[in-house]
């Protein structure tokens, strides 16, 4: 059951979700134009608890795309996934990915359910003799391809050297513009296997809101509407 809110706590609860705007006080006189104040306290108290809830499930999904010349893909990711450390200037994240695709045209299309994002800034100080660039990669173990293998899918996503400041966080944000480097074969530590595919592809990052809240925002809305439409008739019944 909702609890009614003290009119002092139903104006706070207000300010908080929509902060100082100027649209505020035409909210506030919608509502009170529209509805009792039982009714008004009791939505504001469903709509701070569905946006809390919102709030923390967006923090965590985010889905990385990319498209290029006869290629595109993604992964998405959750960003709380605590990370390991190889070196200072590496981060993966295990078994933090979900699910991916990468459609490379003719030369195959690699999909599953569940990967590892890493963070990668090869550094000359650390004895990495590669180019020096901010690399975010997508990694599946052999045991976690589907169906299994005794190799491993990596994917390179470099941007220019300083892309990332520095910083071996798991991404929330990166470049437009990446090279992209797909091996799908790789023995580590023996060999990285076979370069199959690189190119140019254009990529973002989005977050991705948890779909199981979405029939509460849809239950806010209809509540809301069936009280001005509940309204709107007695209305119509008093001047019949």
């Amino acid at each position: 059951m909702l609890t009614v809110l003290p009119m002092r706590l139903f104006w706070v609860i207000l300010e908080s979700l929509f902060g100082n705007q100027s649209c505020l006080e035409v909210i506030k006189m919608a509502l009170l134009n529209k509805l009792s104040l039982p009714a008004i306290s009791s939505a504001a108290a469903l709509l701070m608890s569905v946006t809390l809830n919102i709030d923390n499930a967006q923090a965590a999904l985010y889905r990385f795309s990319f498209e290029g010349e006869g290629v595109n893909g993604y992964f998405t990711y959750n960003d709380t996934t605590i990370g390991f450390a190889d070196s200072p200037n590496a981060t993966g994240y295990f078994e933090a990915g979900y699910d991916y695709k990468f459609d490379l045209g003719e030369k195959g299309v690699f999909e599953g359910t569940i990967g590892n994002p890493i963070v990668f800034l090869p550094r000359l100080e650390d004895g990495v003799t590669a180019p020096e660039t901010d690399d975010f990669l997508w990694e599946v173990l052999p045991f976690q391809r589907q169906p299994a293998s005794e190799l491993a899918f990596v994917s390179y996503f470099h941007y220019p050297k300083g892309s990332f400041e520095g910083s071996t966080a798991i991404r929330t944000t990166v470049p437009s513009t990446a090279i992209l480097d797909v091996y799908p074969n790789v023995d580590f530590p023996n060999s990285i296997g076979n370069l199959l595919y690189t190119g140019t592809v254009q990529t973002r990052i989005e977050k991705i809101p948890e779909p199981a809240l979405l029939p509460a925002l849809l239950g806010v809305g209809a509540w809301f509407i069936f009280r001005r439409r509940q309204r709107h008739g007695k209305l119509l019944d008093m001047d019949m």
